[in-house]
């Protein structure tokens, strides 16, 4: 990754310290880069309320050490010194429970085969350069499927290749192709902030892919994407959106934070959420494909974690 200022390498080095904390499982890493009233915010999936504080984070971190073998890999990232934040696209590799019995939940021998999950973190900075709240969202294990979900998505229906999106994909930086990148990835998150996708004919490819990777689902191709922004906006009133945390990467990928509160209209409703997404751009500076991981709608968590959601 190529740094223009010396304000961006500081905040790519603490986002890198921050996963080398989870990749060499020394938690004593964070030490240096987080404030002392740091903040994890809930995920809603796998964390229901914030953390706050070094020790909570170190906590939850260690008892998925505790209870998980796995490999930590980062694929992605990018900073935005203006927002001063940084995002992290990581894969957890061959994640695989340590011992049955640290679990109430049985499962079967087959749920318990090793698998990948995929990741992101954003983290935001305070004024003195640490990390003083982070947001993430991630696929589910296999494992963590079958223990805390009623009704597991289909992990078979989409194919995600993790490696091909390390680093740069071949793509040469320049400034004049961060500014288009720039552009195209404020121009989409504008698409999901009014509904309108009139724009995706300039900034999106013609067989542009877009994957939720959490609920395992993926829509091929411009039209198609337009479609389902229809579809998303017939059923959902959207009552307040923020998609303006957008940061570039230096090579060809761009991420983006967003928070929406609406209203489901058939089921009314309200629900509450944030999303993070990684979008990969092509030699033209287009949109080629974007990387979904969201919170559940009210109507979603009920199918997911079934009535009796803890």
């Amino acid at each position: 990754m190529v740094l223009k200022h010396d304000s961006e390498a500081t905040l790519l080095q603490a986002s890198k310290q921050y996963d080398a904390a989870l990749k060499e499982q020394d938690l004593d890493k964070l030490d240096s880069i987080v404030t002392e009233n740091y903040t994890i915010h809930a995920d809603g999936i796998t964390l229901k309320a914030d953390l706050k504080g070094i020790n909570e984070a170190k906590n939850y971190w260690q008892a998925y050490f505790d209870k998980y073998t796995f490999e930590h890999e980062v694929l992605a990232g990018a900073v935005d010194k203006e927002a001063i934040v940084a995002f992290s696209f990581w894969l957890d590799k061959n994640v695989t429970p340590k011992d049955a019995a640290v679990f109430d939940e049985k499962v079967s021998s087959k749920d318990t085969l090793p698998s990948h999950t995929l990741g992101i973190f954003k983290h935001e900075f305070g004024s003195d350069g640490k990390i003083k709240d982070t947001w993430f969202l991630r696929q589910f294990s296999k494992d963590e499927a079958a223990r805390k979900l009623k009704n597991a998505p289909d992990f078979t229906k989409v194919k995600v290749n993790a490696p091909i999106y390390k680093g740069s994909g071949g793509i040469e930086p320049s400034e004049e192709r961060s500014q288009k990148q720039d552009q195209a990835a404020s121009a989409y998150a504008q698409i999901w902030s009014t509904g309108d996708p009139s724009a995706a004919d300039a900034v999106m490819a013609e067989d542009v892919r877009f994957v939720d990777l959490l609920f395992e689902q993926e829509t091929n191709g411009r039209e198609e994407f337009k479609k389902m922004i229809h579809s998303v906006f017939k059923s959902w009133k959207s009552e307040q959106q923020d998609r303006t945390t957008v940061a570039v990467s230096a090579g060809n990928k761009a991420f983006i934070h967003w928070s929406s509160t609406g209203t489901e209209k058939k089921e009314g409703l309200t629900t509450k959420m944030y999303g993070l997404e990684m979008l990969v751009f092509n030699e033209q500076c287009q949109v080629s494909e974007i990387l979904v991981l969201r919170q559940p709608l009210e109507s979603q968590k009920a199918e997911l974690f079934g009535s009796a959601e803890e």
